[in-house]
């Protein structure tokens, strides 16, 4: 029965090295992985190592298993090789599932099928493991189940302001308005109000990626010599915004989040550019508001966790030529 037992784990380790093998040359090729949702882009921008190592970690480890389960000896010892190789990949599952679970509240399908894979494996190798696996996959959930990861706590803890998701600033005199503008590289109505702040003259405006490896075409740029846009994330979480763009505006009184690529160019072309003398402007769109109001218009926005495109042509200022 053993020898039966070990040689099904030995093929379906073989199987999973397979995939990942395949996943490792898609990304290779395209630049990115396969996934059958969005949750693995997600899971990829919160990662410090690019996701073609981690597949290769998960390589090494399906043929580490195979390797153990054809030539170990001892196996059924509760110190076999195979049987701590299996434990092992149960304990960081645990760890990459109750982060999936717990922290970023969306879950990667390609992960979730190497997590069920490692499962059979256990349950595959026996009862004892079975037994023993559950206890140590237990365990991690429950240490993350009893800590507090809420986006306001994690802002608590490093001591974080605004200013620490800034990549980058543009000053000019006597600013009428300072203005926070969450953004996506990817996020082509984000663009779209990149294009018109090239022109902004009269307010300062802090420029808070929510994603990596920025680069911003406008002139008279400061850049910070660091900046976490993993914070951006938290701060747009804490105010339950699932979309960008979005323009946090800090009044003398509170603060306004406005949102969709149609209200902040509006806002922005009344706030944020001064005008000649003897012109004159419509009406303000938007009041000094008192206290924290968020400006809704469900309107050229992309979903943070979505690749979006535009199905609308680029909306201009009444105020750039």
């Amino acid at each position: 029965m053993s020898g039966k037992r070990d040689k099904i784990i030995q093929w379906i380790s073989l199987l999973a090295g397979a995939c990942i093998a395949l996943q490792i040359a898609i990304i290779l090729s395209k630049g990115e992985a396969f996934c059958l949702n969005d949750g693995c882009s997600v899971v990829e921008k919160l990662t410090t190592i690019p996701p073609l190592y981690i597949n290769l970690a998960g390589l090494l480890y399906f043929m580490a298993l195979f390797g153990a389960c054809r030539w170990s000896m001892q196996k059924d010892s509760f110190f076999a090789t195979p049987r701590l190789l299996l434990s092992l990949g149960l304990v960081v599952e645990g760890v990459l599932v109750s982060y999936q679970f717990f922290i970023i509240q969306t879950f990667c399908s390609y992960c979730l099928i190497i997590f069920s894979i490692i499962v059979l494996l256990n349950i595959l190798y026996g009862w004892k493991q079975i037994g023993f696996g559950l206890l140590l996959f237990g365990a991690v959930i429950a240490s993350f189940a009893v800590l507090n990861f809420s986006p306001a706590s994690l802002l608590v803890l490093k001591n974080e302001t605004l200013a620490s998701g800034t990549y980058a600033f543009k000053k000019c005199t006597a600013p009428a308005k300072k203005l926070y503008f969450f953004f996506s590289a990817d996020c082509p109505h984000c663009k779209n109000v990149l294009k018109v702040l090239k022109n902004c003259n009269s307010c300062e405006f802090h420029f808070n990626p929510i994603d990596k490896n920025q680069t911003l075409d406008i002139a008279g740029l400061e850049y910070s010599k660091s900046y976490s846009s993993s914070l951006n994330r938290i701060v747009l979480s804490m105010l339950d915004i699932t979309t960008i763009p979005v323009l946090l505006v800090q009044n003398t009184d509170g603060l306004t989040f406005i949102k969709g690529e149609e209200s902040i160019i509006r806002f922005i072309s009344q706030a944020c550019f001064r005008q000649e003398q003897g012109t004159s402007t419509d009406a303000p769109l938007f009041e000094e508001p008192a206290g924290m109001n968020l400006f809704d218009a469900q309107e050229g926005e992309c979903a943070i966790e979505v690749e979006c495109t535009d199905e609308n042509e680029e909306i201009q200022s009444p105020f750039t030529r």
